[in-house]
């Protein structure tokens, strides 16, 4: 097999492709570790899940609605 030179921008383009395979293969590790650890319970996370209630903005304009 022949080498060849790379360009800047070539191993640029590689060294953040093989930072991102890197990232990739340890949160894939980390993920399995923590599913291991803690497992998921399909009846608990049913039952646990909330609806996330959305707060009313009170309004800042200095004229009152309710006065004239």
């Amino acid at each position: 097999m022949k080498e060849t030179t790379l360009s800047y921008d070539e191993r640029r383009c590689l060294q953040m492709w093989f930072r991102q395979a890197i990232a990739k293969l340890e949160l894939d590790e980390v993920t399995n570790v923590m599913l291991r650890e803690y497992p998921i319970e399909g009846d608990v996370k049913a039952t646990s899940h909330h609806t996330v209630q959305t707060r009313k903005r009170v309004s800042r304009s200095r004229v009152k609605s309710h006065t004239a």
